[in-house]
């Protein structure tokens, strides 16, 4: 698309954030509201039991309390269960606790101290089971069942169970020859991995607050990046005909990072609300509870072989991962999936023999996390490949070049690849070229020095017919208002849309303002904010409202002069056709004649953004057409001391071919944040129960995630900018993808550098001392 005013390509500044920096932006807790009551909930403290009782009359006597409920005094049965593919999941527990975290009783109060003083004085009364948190071995036959009724909840078609089991969901992707992948192989390498639980840890907790009015309508203000998936799950779990009964409001996040695209405590504290019609009820999270009573991320353990010529050329790959999904399934299954297809990074393979199993265990639930599935599998892939290289005696680096995707190859799914998708070998090489700009220094006394390079993939996983919608106006003095459904949540969506706008429209960029704050009843459906499509499909959905309003600016002149449309020229300031024109001003409410009668209409239009071409997985093969890919590639420079085992990153490189990049400052702001979750993930953090089940790290002290101290030295990004046809003046995603590559670029580092392979994270100062010492070196 021809640039007409630049807007789109320059890092002009975030549209809110004088909002942000001066403590004005609203966020959940910020919210006042008359007659508000506080909810607190009473938690299992046990992974696995049957509920014999609960007492709650000690704390019904209390002051200030206006409601004390269970499953159990609200007659909740099997039917009361809410999801999206799987609905195994009640808003509390109901006869079994199935993780420590699970929420046993609630108190609905006048004061925060009120509801707590009323939590102490309920008496739960348990009897405990066996209990597993491990993935393989909750899958296998004689794991304690998690879930009785798993192959009988409602579940959507292409997700199968496996009853009597705790495996929830299994996903096979089958290429080529998949039943003897290695066939023509001349060498094979394989290992186990482990990736585990993570937490999100955005600086905003979860909250929601809820209303029903005296009419039987529901008001709910929640924390979520999925308003109408929220809206579509509490009308299904309420038995609500009508949605326009329902009312969800999202004012700014502070961040999410696929934590909260998921449900988590919105039908619970909509359920408590319907206890006391006509009062708000207020229920924010304290850090502990987002820990074991939200979601998690990852969680995976798995197995991968590889299978090559001696020339390097890989033939097969086999590879199974099992997902500790948690007490509930439906908010990981569709990580189970894309992990399932992404495993094969970015390299041909003409033979696949994947799986993937969604496993039932007695921990907190696990959702979307930045990457969705696609950093675990290419964890595994990329640590391989370095074994492969080691085995065959080739570079590591020659051996990724030989093996990428390129134009006409088909990806593991059967896509073909095209131009268009990128170019990866340009990454890579410029990852190279950039790292080598700084030679890395010599083993000395002191430190170990590693250098390593990987190759990245990420496909956004969506529904196949996830859409985004605009409505957009132009005021009498020509600025614009526009509204959509996706959410701000920190990651600049605000700004770069009002770019998009701005350039399609041909007007300054400050005459537009896209409006943040939603409610379903007023503002545009949208899938979720998710998958890193906001830039290219909300942005899409602008382009057409845009051009919308265009031809309206220009009809409306049209009907004044007695010409066609399509001879009248638009240019951002007014209409023109032959040797005259009209000021867009003289235009934007119709045109109005000096005896004061109008013709043509005030300027409103909408936009729709629709996913083509995108399909459910075949239940035989598991391909499916998802949508379009963006490739990249990840170095690291990194130094390791003897002495202490500290891991430093000196230089970290990453390059993205994600199209044109909107706005430069903020795509480089988003690389970074994502290659610091990177670093955490990598070498802090991870997700610990002690012998009793319940989680050790439930707070930022016990749960390590980077410091300011923790990030590299020099950080280095690189857009290559190959367009995307059906992408906003070319653009592509890029939100998740720099948080992909971290901790399989550092740990090649660490064993290029030391000789130790470790195949799981995260890679702790103490673990890496501990490996030295024991390797000798």
């Amino acid at each position: 698309m021809k640039l007409f005013n630049k807007v789109v390509g320059a890092s002009i500044p975030r549209a809110d954030a004088h909002e942000k920096v001066t403590g004005t932006a609203l966020y959940i807790d910020d919210l006042r509201f008359p007659r508000t009551l506080i909810m607190k909930v009473l938690r299992a403290g046990v992974p696995h039991a049957t509920i014999k009782t609960i007492d709650i009359s000690k704390a019904l006597d209390m002051p200030g309390i206006h409601k004390v409920f269970t499953g159990k005094s609200l007659n909740l049965d099997k039917d009361h269960l809410f999801g999206t593919c799987i609905f195994d999941q009640p808003p509390l527990a109901i006869d079994k606790v199935r993780h420590a975290g699970e929420v046993v009783a609630v108190v609905i109060a006048e004061t925060e101290k009120q509801a707590l003083a009323a939590i102490k004085n309920i008496f739960p009364v348990f009897e405990e089971l066996p209990f597993t948190l491990d993935p393989i071995e909750s899958a296998s036959k004689e794991a304690p069942i998690i879930h009785e009724q798993n192959g009988n909840y409602r579940h959507v078609p292409t997700f199968v169970p496996e009853p009597q089991t705790n495996v929830f969901y299994k996903y096979r992707l089958k290429k080529g020859n998949y039943e003897f992948p290695f066939q023509d192989a001349e060498v094979t390498v394989e290992d186990n991995f482990e990736y585990p639980l993570m937490n999100h840890a955005a600086i905003e907790p979860h909250g929601a607050i809820a209303r029903w009015d005296h009419t039987g309508e529901l008001h709910l203000w929640s924390s979520s990046q999925a308003p109408f998936v929220l809206r579509e799950v509490l009308a299904d779990y309420f038995k609500i005909k009508l949605m326009t009964k329902i009312h969800i409001h999202i004012p700014y996040l502070g961040g999410g990072f696929g934590g909260k695209s998921d449900y988590t405590i919105e039908p619970l504290v909509a359920l408590a609300a319907k206890l006391v019609p006509g009062y708000h009820v207020k229920f924010v999270l304290t850090r502990k509870e987002v820990f074991i009573g939200s979601v998690l991320g990852r969680g995976m353990k798995g197995q991968m072989k590889l299978g090559a010529k001696k020339d390097g050329t890989l033939v097969g790959i086999e590879a199974t991962q099992y997902y500790s999904d948690g007490a509930y399934g439906d908010t990981g299954c569709n990580v189970v999936l894309a992990a399932g297809h992404n495993c094969v990074g970015p390299y041909f393979f003409p033979n696949c023999n994947l799986k993937s199993y969604g496993v039932y265990t007695n921990s907190t639930p696990v959702g979307a996390f930045r990457g969705y599935g696609h950093p675990e599998g290419q964890f595994m892939i990329e640590r391989l490949l370095d074994k492969l290289a080691s085995t065959l005696e080739i570079d590591p680096n020659e051996l990724r070049m030989k093996n990428f995707l390129s134009p006409g190859d088909t990806n593991s799914l059967g896509q073909v690849i095209s131009d268009h998708n990128g170019d990866i070998r340009k990454c890579f090489t410029q990852t190279i070229t950039k790292l080598d700009e700084i030679p890395l220094p010599p083993e000395d006394e002191k430190f170990f020095y590693g250098r390593a390079v990987v190759g990245l993939i990420k496909s956004p996983v969506q529904t196949a017919n996830a859409s985004s919608n605009v409505f957009l106006k132009f005021n009498e003095d020509l600025t614009v208002n526009i509204s959509i459904g996706g959410v701000e949540l920190g990651q600049g969506s605000l700004t770069v849309l009002a770019q998009i706008a701005a350039e399609a429209l041909h007007i300054p960029v400050d005459m537009v303002r896209i409006n943040y704050e939603i409610n379903t009843q007023l503002t545009p459906y949208e899938w979720q904010t998710v998958a890193s499509m906001t830039t290219m499909r909300v942005g899409n959905a602008i382009i057409d409202a845009c051009n919308k309003a265009i031809r309206k600016f220009k009809e409306n002149a049209a009907e004044v002069w007695g010409c066609t449309v399509t001879n009248t020229v638009y240019d951002g300031t007014k209409v023109s056709y032959q040797d005259k024109s009209l000021d867009l001003k003289h235009l934007v409410l119709g045109y109005q004649y000096s005896d004061g009668h109008t013709v043509g209409n005030p300027i409103l239009s909408t936009g729709s953004s629709v996913v083509r071409n995108v399909t459910f997985p075949d239940l035989e093969t598991g391909q499916y057409q998802p949508y379009e890919w963006t490739f990249g590639s990840q170095g690291v420079d990194l130094k390791i001391s003897k002495n202490t085992g500290e891991i430093s990153i000196l230089h970290f490189v990453t390059a993205l071919d994600a199209g044109k990049i909107i706005n430069p400052a903020l795509a480089r702001g988003q690389i970074t944040g994502g290659v610091m979750q990177g670093i955490g993930q990598a070498l802090k953090e991870k997700i610990e129960y002690d012998g009793s089940g319940n989680m050790r790290t439930v707070n930022l002290r016990r749960y390590a995630i980077p410091k300011l101290s923790d990030m590299p030295k020099k950080y280095s990004c690189i857009f290559i900018e190959t367009p995307q046809p059906n992408g906003p003046y070319g653009a592509r995603p890029i939100a998740e993808h720099p948080a992909l590559g971290p901790p399989s670029v550092i740990l090649n580092a660490i064993q290029r550098a030391t000789g130790v392979s470790f195949t799981s994270i995260p890679v702790t100062k103490e673990r890496m001392l501990t490996s030295l010492k024991k390797g000798g070196v």
